[in-house]
């Protein structure tokens, strides 16, 4: 989920918890729906950004062959945590996504929860792009979301949240930036580390996400290789609206 300079260090931690509430079924109800839709059967999946492996256990679960990538080994480290037994057909792999290499090609590659958000330069996106490409077998598909311009400006920029929890407390300041149509956010955990003594620690984490106009994503699949583009938005195979929150990519 987070480009070359950004990473969760201890959020790797928390993140399922404050997750928690995140629209997974809705995630995997989408990627059945176009496995039947464009008829594909894969038989290697690439989570790409899987972070703590959420999706990725979900597509091992139901059968599929899978690597999740991602840059944190933090998050990494949640996700093998996760497993109760280790398969050659589950693998993890610690990468930068510019730089992509599978131990074999996939059908699918999918990114999930807004992680190529994270990516905030056009020629990293684009570079990220031609790797993807490159690890598709031929016929593939890669399938993404990412958040609109709409969602970080009317959504989550200029915008403050907050959540009290017994054992973590955040305060999460975010801030948007018209002219890059970025969104930088600003974290303050309070995580209890002493219950008995009610004693608490504090860090901080930075990370910014870029929104790119349906435009740009296109052209720059297409630079990469992809035949046809098509966008979709909020779970639903709708043609996006001004007001679509969450677009949703299918490159063939």
């Amino acid at each position: 989920m987070k480009d070359h300079e950004q990473s969760y260090g201890e959020f790797a931690y928390f993140y399922d918890q404050l997750m928690q509430d995140a629209p997974y079924e809705s995630w995997m109800t989408f990627l059945e729906q176009a496995l039947a839709r464009y008829e594909l059967m894969p038989r290697h999946i690439a989570d790409l950004g899987c972070g703590t492996g959420t999706i990725s256990i979900a597509l091992y679960e139901q059968g599929f062959k899978v690597t999740g990538v991602d840059l944190s080994e933090d998050m990494l480290a949640q996700a093998e945590a996760k497993l109760s037994s280790h398969s050659s057909r589950l693998r993890f792999l610690c990468q930068d996504l510019r730089e992509l290499y599978l131990p074999e090609a996939c059908d699918l590659a999918v990114s999930f929860c807004d992680s190529l958000n994270y990516i905030t330069d056009e020629d990293d996106l684009a570079q990220i792009f031609q790797r993807v490409k490159t690890q598709l077998r031929s016929g593939g598909l890669f399938l993404f979301d990412m958040h609109s311009v709409y969602k970080l400006r009317e959504k989550l920029g200029q915008n403050v949240f907050y959540e009290v929890g017994e054992d973590v407390t955040y305060l999460w300041q975010s801030r948007f930036d018209e002219a890059t149509a970025t969104v930088e956010y600003d974290i303050t955990f309070f995580a209890l580390e002493d219950e008995e003594e009610q004693l608490y620690r504090r860090f901080h984490e930075y990370h910014v996400q870029r929104a790119y106009d349906i435009g740009t994503v296109e052209r720059l699949l297409k630079a990469a290789g992809f035949q046809t583009v098509e966008v979709y938005a909020d779970f639903r195979w709708d043609v996006p609206t001004d007001s679509a929150e969450r677009l949703f990519f299918v490159a063939k």
